[in-house]
């Protein structure tokens, strides 16, 4: 069976009523419970004299990360949407890579060491790593016969210019200890020590990636059925995807900017919920977001318990989680 029959089964799209009722009870007692354990555990354990400093600290790694976790995971359920593909995130469509090649060149070229500069350059990067696939993909569906964009194009193409962009990086983190020094704190992916305050400088981004998002499931709902099925009901797939595949490439940047790529997140998430949902992206979309937060608050704190007094970042932590996760998704595709 294809891979797009995940996300193009008729009987699959409308979600029914207890699976409504389900979600909209049990996602957001998961982010209470992520939220509370987030600020109650950590490698500190909290007393009278620190709790005010500790819980102000922890507070603020808390929305961090729920901003964080819901941008990753959105901009996950909305890039397998577009491209018809069950296993694409930004980390697999190049924008992470891309993110990362723009740090790196700051750090080496520039010599930024600022949460500022990070966010700078790995805006930048992830656009235009953005642009750098969809022209891949698009030269490559042409050169096999094709019209423009197709799944299996996009998510090559994602793959070849991750490929790329990490040797890049490497090449150039080799030639200068002091950029790998410098770079290696920000790549690992954290929101430890991040504030409120540095979320900031992309609230504009995720802003208008969770508006456009949010609004344009059942437009995703049709792309999933095909492009010529799109077009019979009146709509133009090169420009949703330009639309939505926009709006999730802003959502996934403004993330990596501000803690670094985070892995698995964002692919794991949409495929938790399909069980408990359906995969209608009117209802997967918003409930992805209320995912991604619960699991990279629960991954920071675990990050943050395991060997104490030090902490494990959350990039790491999803990793770990995430390799077992992924073979559970490719397991479920194959007996489906």
């Amino acid at each position: 069976m294809p891979m797009s029959s995940i996300t193009s089964r008729p009987d699959a799209q409308a979600p029914s009523r207890s699976r409504l009722v389900a979600g909209g009870l049990v996602l957001p007692a998961l982010l209470a419970v992520a939220v509370v354990v987030s600020l109650l555990v950590g490698a500190t354990a909290l007393t009278s004299g620190d709790l005010g400093a500790l819980l102000s600290a922890r507070g603020d790694r808390t929305v961090v990360g729920i901003l964080i976790g819901a941008a990753v995971a959105m901009s996950g359920a909305a890039m397998q949407g577009i491209t018809r593909n069950p296993l694409a995130d930004p980390g697999i469509l190049g924008i992470n890579a891309g993110a990362s090649l723009l740090v790196v060149a700051g750090i080496t070229w520039f010599g930024i060491n600022s949460l500022l500069g990070y966010i700078g350059f790995a805006l930048v990067g992830a656009a235009l790593a953005a642009v750098a696939v969809t022209a891949l993909a698009t030269a490559a569906s042409r050169g096999f016969g094709g019209s423009g964009n197709s799944p299996l194009s996009m998510a090559l193409a994602g793959m070849v210019f991750t490929a790329g962009a990490t040797s890049v990086a490497s090449a150039l983190l080799i030639a200068d200890g002091k950029s790998l020094d410098v770079y290696r704190f920000w790549q690992v992916g954290s929101v430890a020590g991040r504030e409120i305050g540095d979320i900031v400088p992309v609230l504009p981004l995720l802003a208008l990636g969770f508006g456009v998002l949010l609004v344009a499931g059942r437009r995703l709902d049709i792309l999933a059925m095909g492009d010529s099925v799109a077009r019979g009901l009146g709509e133009k797939p090169e420009k949703l995807r330009f639309v939505i595949g926009g709006a999730a490439v802003a959502l996934a940047a403004g993330a990596v900017a501000v803690a670094g790529p985070i892995g698995f997140v964002g692919l794991v998430a949409p495929h938790l919920l399909r069980p408990l949902i359906g995969t209608s992206y009117r209802v997967l979309l918003p409930a992805s977001a209320f995912v991604g937060a619960s699991l990279v608050l629960l991954a920071d704190t675990l990050g943050r318990v395991v060997s104490p007094p030090g902490e494990v970042q959350v990039g790491i932590m999803t990793a770990v989680l995430g390799c077992p996760a992924l073979l559970w998704v490719v397991a479920r595709m194959r007996s489906l």
